[in-house]
């Protein structure tokens, strides 16, 4: 599935979903543009899974139910339940290993 951009109105019908990936990030983050093409790359490639940003400024209150402090951060959601957060990813290969810890990929 590709990249997909979060809102208020499609957030909790996203992370419903069996495996649903959220990366929060901000514009501004220059870390976080660098991740951009790696987060799209993983919507190509991952074509049973939800990939999802949350922009922290538009969803803020997303953001903070969430504890979100740095960004990026990545959270897996498997039927709304949240895991402990992936903080600033330093690969792709990180994020892949992330994935496979939280039995999101074999």
């Amino acid at each position: 599935m590709a990249l997909l951009t979060a809102t208020k109105d499609n957030f909790e019908e996203m992370i419903a979903q069996e495996n649903a990936v959220v990366e929060f990030w901000a514009p501004w983050c220059g870390y976080c543009k660098r991740l951009g093409p790696v987060m799209k790359a993983l919507g190509n490639e991952l074509s049973d899974v939800t990939i999802l940003q949350v922009n922290i400024d538009d969803l803020e209150e997303i953001s903070d139910r969430y504890g979100i402090e740095t960004i990026p951060s990545i959270i897996v959601f498997h039927k709304k339940e949240a895991s402990l957060p992936l903080v600033a990813p330093q690969s792709k290969s990180a994020i892949i290993d992330f994935l496979k810890q939280e039995h999101v990929i074999g």
